[in-house]
């Protein structure tokens, strides 16, 4: 169980150069943390984000030595509901798309064709199934962790998995980032794992990218830990980590304690 969202610990920020060392850096710790799990359990899970920012860190974390993929389970973090499931957006189909081919038969996806009160019951029994080892996540342009949006968040939310409403600037940011063509196309709900669910990883593992987060990587890293910013959560758990290209960073104090990765 991680620490409480009402008490700060300290979060481990390193500031790469570009955008590919940055998540490359990312996917060399979540390759550690599933190497120690496989080492000491003989089993490993782990709890992906789907979107542009994840695929250095993905590419990184499947190529790495020493991960037995057929012995991990691999869960995401959310899904769009009325999308079609193999449309190249639908974020259990572009995980699909990026993991190592050995990984595929242990990857559960969250279903979105079927009822959405089914799906929830169904995901959060796989999530309570056993400890989930790693999450491996980003930060959305207005701070939203996973679907969890600012002012329709709840750090003690009692279950795991909920329906969400989007708000329109996490559906402008599918737009922004090339996932679709116009904003009429992008969903408007989604099944999301809440902040409980993703606090209760052992490690997190964050990659955050672009000009765009700047701000809202600041404000959750220097601002009120609190619902109106759901990704600031991320300072409450005990084995946070958070990699920025140099633009993500941006907007952080000139003193702030991050270290310089990707240098050499």
């Amino acid at each position: 169980m991680s620490a409480s969202v009402n008490v700060p610990t300290e979060i481990n920020v390193g500031i790469a150069p570009t955008a590919e060392q940055a998540g490359a850096h990312a996917g060399q710790v979540a390759a550690e943390v599933l190497r120690e799990a496989l080492a000491k359990r003989g089993r490993a899970r782990v709890i992906f984000a789907s979107a542009p920012s994840q695929e250095a860190t993905i590419a990184t974390l499947g190529a790495s030595e020493g991960i037995d993929w057929s012995k991990v389970t691999s869960m995401h973090l959310d899904d769009y509901l009325g999308l079609d499931p193999h449309h190249p957006a639908a974020f259990g189909q572009w995980l699909a798309d990026r993991l190592p081919e050995q990984a595929q038969p242990g990857l559960d996806r969250i279903r979105t064709d079927g009822e959405a009160a089914a799906e929830i019951e169904r995901y959060t029994q796989a999530l309570e199934a056993g400890p989930i080892d790693l999450v491996c996540l980003g930060i959305g342009v207005n701070g939203h962790l996973a679907f969890n949006e600012p002012g329709d968040t709840d750090f003690n939310d009692p279950t795991l998995v909920r329906e969400i409403a989007l708000a329109h600037a996490s559906r402008q940011q599918q737009v922004d980032e090339g996932l679709f063509a116009t904003l009429d196309e992008v969903p408007t709900h989604a099944l999301t794992l809440t902040v409980p669910a993703i606090m209760h990883g052992g490690v997190i593992v964050g990659t955050v990218l672009g000009e765009p987060k700047a701000a809202s990587v600041a404000a959750a890293l220097t601002g009120p830990i609190t619902p109106a910013l759901p990704a600031s959560a991320l300072r409450t758990h005990a084995s946070a980590h958070l990699f920025l290209d140099e633009d993500a960073a941006g907007s952080l104090p000139a003193d702030f304690p991050a270290q310089r990765v990707g240098t050499n």
